[in-house]
């Protein structure tokens, strides 16, 4: 057996995925439930329905309200009974059972567990990984951040069980248990992305490492300037020596930094990293991080020098300078980015991320697609079908604008900020189709009841009225 995917679905299975799509747009969020939940008995593989339906659940339980909650819980209660009595069916079966109570809720850590180990019954640790990538949204604390990094683990996805440990460490930094294994899973990555595999000796690779070590150790070690420069010296004769080495321009990328440095420190940075493979995401972190210090440096320089500027032609010209540091400044971010995606391709929040950034520098249509992405992540979601139709309305495809905001627009209960911000987009794409009408009644005035304030509804909305 192996996953599936919507295009494995049977005839019916597909015409239920897709008439549970319809009833999402239509709001009719419990008969979608229904539909997913029936697709799902028949193919229980359907990982990627199974992340939807979930998202769905999350999206109507985040919507209901104290008191509903609370009531919300006493038919969880009634309906988590049925788990205690599940040892003895199948995986599929009792995956079914669980959905049954994450569809009241979905943040339930038993039934969520009883998902993660049907899936990994089957042979698919990803749905453990699924299980408890969900619990974490809702409590990330370090039992279930523990058992998130074994499912990653068992899938030997080195990296993310290294960001999880990580996570691990910022709750508890003396977690020693969490340390450890954060080390052995940086090794094992290291082990994955280095020359193991091509070494002829083994002895080579340990002496090459061993060497690395030591001399990120020196580089470290070193304080005062002369010393500094000397170490320099010293490890650019050996770089010119063994140019293939990337240990060497990255022990001087350290003395650079220790300087503050960034320019340099940046360059060799750049060059350990070409030197290794381009496999190294913590390098191309570290990378993206000391580009945006310097430019936020140079920025700053720039804002003090400003503010001491009392000739109008100087202010003219640092303010344009400004400008061209903050257009630098979203050039570096859309860098970070696009090496977060490239470092983790699974993680929708890094794809909205990314179009978030082009967004920015204003390449829409590259944005459109990570944007996509990003709308199945449930934390962003709506944050992404904004920012999709903002991204048509600056292509002048107004049409699919108007269809994007009004979609989000639909599926958000609350006039919350993402709603207000999302309707009054809508406004301007009706009026960018030549439906004013629509935009007033619509979206202007629906704002303008829950908040006067905002942006300038209140003069669009009273002026409505003087022209009447």
């Amino acid at each position: 057996m192996s996953l599936k995917s919507e295009r494995d679905l049977s005839q019916n299975g597909r015409n239920q995925y897709n008439r549970a799509k319809d009833a999402i747009g239509a709001r009719n969020y419990d008969y979608a439930i229904t539909l997913i939940q029936s697709v799902l008995r028949d193919e229980p593989l359907f990982l990627d329905g199974r992340r939807n339906l979930r998202a769905l659940e999350i999206e109507k339980y985040k919507g209901l309200n104290a008191f509903s909650k609370k009531m919300q819980s006493m038919k969880v209660a009634t309906a988590a009974m049925k788990l205690s009595t599940i040892g003895k069916k199948e995986p599929a079966e009792q995956m079914a059972l669980a959905e049954e109570v994450l569809a009241l809720d979905p943040f339930n850590n038993k039934a969520n567990t009883v998902v993660g180990e049907g899936g990994a019954a089957l042979g698919y640790p990803e749905f453990k990984a699924f299980a408890y990538e969900t619990l974490a949204m809702a409590k990330p604390d370090k039992a279930v951040l523990y058992a998130l990094a074994n499912a990653y683990k068992e899938m030997k996805d080195w990296t993310k069980a290294e960001k999880t440990y990580e996570r691990i460490m910022d709750l508890d930094p003396r977690d020693g248990d969490a340390l450890s294994e954060l080390k052995n899973v940086s090794a094992a990555q290291a082990s994955k992305v280095g020359n193991w595999d091509t070494a002829k000796d083994y002895r080579d690779v340990l002496k090459n490492k061993l060497e690395a070590e030591q001399l990120e150790q020196d580089a470290k070690k070193i304080k005062s300037g002369s010393a500094i420069e000397d170490l320099i010296r010293q490890n650019e004769e050996k770089h010119q020596a063994d140019p293939a080495n990337p240990a060497y321009p990255k022990a001087i990328a350290q003395l650079y930094l220790q300087k503050d440095d960034y320019p340099n420190a940046i360059q060799y940075f750049q060059r350990a990293f070409d030197l290794g493979g381009k496999v190294d995401s913590s390098m191309e972190k570290i990378i993206g991080d000391l580009k945006l210090k310097k430019v936020e440096k140079e920025m700053q320089a720039l804002t003090d020098t400003l503010a001491e500027q009392t000739d109008p032609e100087q202010q003219a010209a640092y303010t344009a300078a400004i400008q061209e540091k903050k257009t630098e400044l979203d050039d570096v971010r859309l860098f970070q980015a696009e090496a977060r995606v490239r470092a983790y391709p699974n993680e929708g929040q890094f794809h909205y991320e990314l179009g978030e950034a082009l967004y920015k520098v204003a390449q829409y249509k590259r944005a459109l697609p990570e944007l996509q992405v990003g709308t199945k992540q449930p934390n962003v979601r709506y944050q992404a079908m904004n920012l999709m139709g903002l991204c048509f309305l600056c292509q002048g495809m107004n049409d699919l604008a108007v269809r994007r905001f009004s979609e989000a627009s639909s599926e958000l209960p609350v006039m919350n900020e993402i709603k207000k911000e999302i309707v009054y987009n809508l406004g301007l794409a009706y009026e960018a189709i030549k439906q004013p009408e629509k935009a007033l009644e619509e979206c202007w005035k629906k704002i303008y009841e829950f908040d006067m304030a905002y942006r300038d509804v209140a003069q669009r909305v009273e002026s409505s009225y003087s022209q009447s």
